[in-house]
């Protein structure tokens, strides 16, 4: 059974298996429905439009409908309820006695969410996929993690599971920590019902209509707009509530805080003969399946490379740290293999999936390549002259926190020419021209902003810690098939970053920060699962006359005729 198959991961992996071993007996793909659309409706679609699934569809054309109702069944469900919210009590049977493997793909991949959210997807999701895999005869669970659980801590990374590890080095219990998260969440939801609350909140509200210049007496409206300043008011203190918790224990963020308190509940629930940790590193565009470049969504480091396309060349990092990229289908192909050897009672108790300690790619180098690729497209693709003759020959660059062009000289810079702009008693001639370029200061400094956030969230694993991630276990025993070697030895960087990853970034992801759509995908013969048949209708009362002349027979004898 996979969770998580709407994701970028589970996707290419439902896709590569389904590939590559067509023999699979069956594949129970766990959805939610969403958006007034059916769980089943949403993996048709899915299968129909996402691109992940091209190579299945170019080999099974016409029949890809018929294939896949061979092998897959999509069970409605969601992973954030106990027993996965699988209300069919005859299936829930069926799957606690047939299923070999749970993999569980199922996370919240943004760095900051809200906390309710982190701990309902990331925490109870995977308290869940324990407790089902216990129900089960006998099936195993491989979890899918990160390697960035470790946290603030340096060096080498060892593949190693502890539930009490905690990266500031005191003991961690998760229980405990889950019931404080509870009790905090509780009282911040509280707080935020009181009086004094919908007042701050009334007050920000008409604030933000009057700098609109929105009607206040428009009682809809406001209405309206009450409702969303409350709820992000809301999230942005269960957001605050997360980092400090993470930062206490000295986890970068509230993702990889969250992912560590999974690994500990899986780990103080299942026995070692019952699930395996798989912790991928950053995990970027296929190298070769579904094809060459394919990504989706803008997590990972997508952001930086899109930063580093623009003006903005000066990054703060540290040159000689370890940037740990891996593609999707070299994730995937591991995941096989650590499923292969969890089901043969020969796994390790995690598995990670990197490639620092094998192929190292380090963050200097990867700007490098990143600038290369972006002058390579303005050269040929920039939309003006400056682009194709300027920005083509600005380089990409390491620098230090304080350097002379960092984020917060630049920002203090444009905040004084705004000011000496509109503060200045410039002749009444000029002053439309200096409001103008005063306005256009205040765009350059909310960009600033973004810049600044999206740095400040990237520094931690690009300049203040050095992590090199253990990746051994994946090639503890020997691979029969080709097709599911993930070594990473085998990736050239500079190829893979100039003509691949960049590339397909490009194509598929930046439109999402331009408020465009990527390119869609269509298979040559439409998709379609088959339907089962309609029941028939109920039939006529016959005359004696026309009664079928086996009525009356033996029911053991009608039964049999049938």
């Amino acid at each position: 059974m996979l969770t998580g198959a709407s994701g970028f991961l589970g996707k290419v992996w439902l896709a590569m298996v389904l590939h590559r071993v067509p023999s699979v007996g069956k594949i129970y793909v766990l959805l939610r429905p969403k958006a007034q659309r059916s769980a089943l409706d949403r993996f048709e679609r899915m299968v129909a439009t996402s691109p992940a699934f091209k190579p299945l569809h170019e080999l099974h054309g016409a029949g890809m409908g018929e294939f896949i109702a061979s092998r897959v069944e999509v069970v409605e469900g969601d992973v954030t309820t106990p027993g996965f919210d699988i209300r069919d009590a005859e299936l829930a049977a069926r799957l606690h006695r047939d299923l070999d493997l749970i993999l569980n793909c199922a996370g919240l991949v943004d760095f900051d969410p809200d906390l309710r959210e982190a701990m309902s997807t990331n925490v109870d999701g995977a308290r869940h996929a324990a407790e089902f895999t216990l129900r089960c005869a006998r099936a195993r669970l491989l979890h899918v993690s990160t390697c960035y659980v470790t946290g603030l801590r340096q060096g080498v990374v060892p593949e190693a599971v502890d539930p009490a590890f905690s990266p500031c080095g005191e003991p961690f219990d998760v229980t405990r920590e889950y019931a404080e998260i509870t009790t905090a969440s509780e009282q911040i939801i509280a707080a935020h019902e009181s009086p004094d609350a919908e007042a701050a909140a009334l007050a920000e509200t008409l604030k933000q209509m009057r700098a609109k210049g929105q009607d206040e007496g428009n009682a809809m409206l406001l209405r309206n707009l009450l409702r969303r300043v409350k709820r992000q008011r809301l999230k942005d203190e269960l957001i605050a509530e997360g980092q400090r918790r993470a930062k206490r224990w000295q986890w970068h963020n509230i993702y990889t805080y969250s992912k560590a308190m999974a690994e500990a509940i899986i780990a103080s629930s299942l026995p070692a003969d019952r699930f395996t940790m798989f912790r991928p590193a950053i995990v970027e565009s296929a190298l070769e399946y579904p094809f060459p470049g394919w990504n989706q969504g803008f997590n990972t480091c997508t952001p930086l490379i899109y930063l580093l396309g623009g003006w903005f060349r000066h990054l703060p990092a540290r040159i000689g740290n370890p940037f740990d990229v891996i593609p999707v289908d070299y994730v995937c192909r591991g995941l096989v293999v650590a499923a292969a050897s969890l089901l043969l009672g020969r796994h390790a108790p995690v598995y990670q999936c990197g490639s620092s300690d094998r192929n190292l790619l380090t963050i200097d180098r990867a700007i490098e390549l990143t600038a290369l690729a972006h002058r390579k497209h303005l050269r040929n693709h920039g939309d003006t002259a400056l682009e194709r003759v300027v920005l083509s020959r600005w380089d990409a660059i390491t620098t230090d926190i304080d350097h002379l062009l960092s984020v917060p000289n630049i920002r203090s810079a444009a905040e004084g020419l705004r000011d000496w702009l509109r503060e200045s008693k410039f002749p009444k001639f000029l002053r439309d021209t200096t409001d103008e370029w005063a306005d256009k200061t205040d765009d350059a400094l909310d960009t600033v902003d973004t810049i600044d956030k999206m740095v400040d969230l990237y520094q931690p694993f690009v300049h203040d810690n050095h992590y090199v991630f253990v990746s051994q276990a994946l090639f503890a025993a020997p691979l029969v098939e080709p097709e599911f070697d993930c070594d990473p030895r085998n990736i050239r960087w500079r190829d893979y970053w100039l003509d691949i990853h960049v590339p397909g970034l490009r194509k598929w992801c930046f439109p999402l920060f331009e408020n465009k759509t990527p390119p869609g995908y269509t298979p040559r013969h439409p998709f379609k699962l088959p339907r089962p048949p309609a029941p028939a209708a109920a039939p006529t009362t016959p005359s004696p006359r026309s009664l079928h002349p086996d009525i009356g027979r033996p029911a053991a004898a009608q039964h049999a005729e049938v």
